[in-house]
């Protein structure tokens, strides 16, 4: 694993939570390099909108506010909602079958450390039929900036339940080629996902 996306990970699993600074003498310290693949690394993740650059320091990971997040969370409904229309029309027996696999996976790993690997490689299943490459690149940036932020607040996921129930009928009306249905569940869903975060935010702050 390289350095990039070693910190990549950490930054998603909330070991490195918003707003953390990253030194680029502490971090060559910590890997054992120089401080250029450090500052090379932290370029990178810059270039993925995970940190900005702190000149003659290192980066700091982002911290969105909450019209930011539903800002994002609004891009989100718009790319995610058109992908599915269009993979709903398009999808293939195998690629439906592939789907349900991933659900089933999807499901027993909800609630658990590590759901957030499983709930994007749903999503991303789903969305994989509309051969749209750059979009889907772009709901994965997306998904980085929710994600970082719904990590710091564990108990989101304790709700599996409702996800889950979402997300098989989700599944029903994709398989079912009910692209309108599909898409309509889908924005009540990432929705949901928004508000929840965003209430967590203010119960926070107040």
């Amino acid at each position: 694993m390289t350095l990039t996306e070693t910190l990549r990970r950490d930054i998603l699993a909330g070991r490195l939570p918003p707003g953390s600074l990253l030194m680029q003498t502490e971090l060559a310290t910590r890997f054992g390099v120089s401080r250029i693949p450090v500052r090379d690394a932290l370029q990178a993740l810059a270039a993925e909108r995970l940190v900005t650059v702190v000149p003659g320091k290192g980066a700091r990971v982002i911290r969105l506010g909450p019209q930011e997040l539903a800002e994002v969370y609004d891009l989100r409904i718009l790319l995610e909602c058109d992908l599915i229309h269009r993979a709903a029309r398009q999808a293939t027996p195998a690629q439906r079958d592939e789907a349900a696999h991933v659900l089933a996976r999807s499901d027993l790993e909800a609630g658990r450390p590590g759901w957030e690997a499983g709930d994007r490689a749903y999503h991303m299943a789903l969305y994989a039929p509309a051969n749209r490459p750059r979009q889907v690149a772009l709901v994965n940036e997306l998904r980085d900036a929710t994600t970082l932020h719904i990590i710091q607040y564990q108990e989101l996921a304790d709700h599996t339940s409702r996800w889950l129930d979402d997300h098989h009928q989700i599944f029903s009306a994709w398989r079912a080629r009910q692209a309108a249905s599909a898409a309509a569940l889908l924005a009540a869903h990432l929705t949901a996902a928004r508000d929840h975060l965003l209430r967590r935010i203010a119960d926070q702050t107040a």
